[in-house]
């Protein structure tokens, strides 16, 4: 989908999920814990989150991958043999961590100090 919309949209449509995953995971958790999460099941949450958010950009990438192959057979040929050089790995490992480490820090962040005033709001306690 990311070809075909305009930059801004497709990263909307890439975030937008792991926000509105991130945002409801923490209120079926408060309403059944009826506390904030310990720092060390925040942990867990980020990185769970973050499994869950490259999942789902593979997935995209290689359906995307799949539809250009109707139009150009070659393209796995060529995808396949540029994903293995130096250079492309390097930068889809620098680009993972310009993504992730935001991810994490905002998920662990969000499940910590917005999950203790959302627990005050809704329990009166943390």
């Amino acid at each position: 989908m990311a070809t075909i919309l305009p930059n801004s949209l497709a990263f909307v449509l890439m975030v937008f999920p792991y926000l509105i995953a991130m945002i409801g995971v923490l209120y079926i958790f408060l309403k059944q814990q009826r506390r904030a999460p310990t720092k060390t099941e925040r942990n867990r949450f980020s990185i769970f989150f973050n499994i869950i958010f490259w999942l789902f950009n593979l997935t995209g990438f290689f359906l995307g991958l799949f539809w250009a192959s109707f139009s150009q057979p070659q393209i796995w040929q060529y995808t396949i043999g540029m994903l293995f050089q130096p250079s492309t790995l390097f930068i889809c490992a620098l680009f993972f961590f310009v993504i992730a480490m935001p991810l994490y820090a905002v998920t662990f962040w969000f499940y910590g100090k917005q999950a203790q005033r959302m627990a005050i709001k809704m329990f009166g306690h943390i």
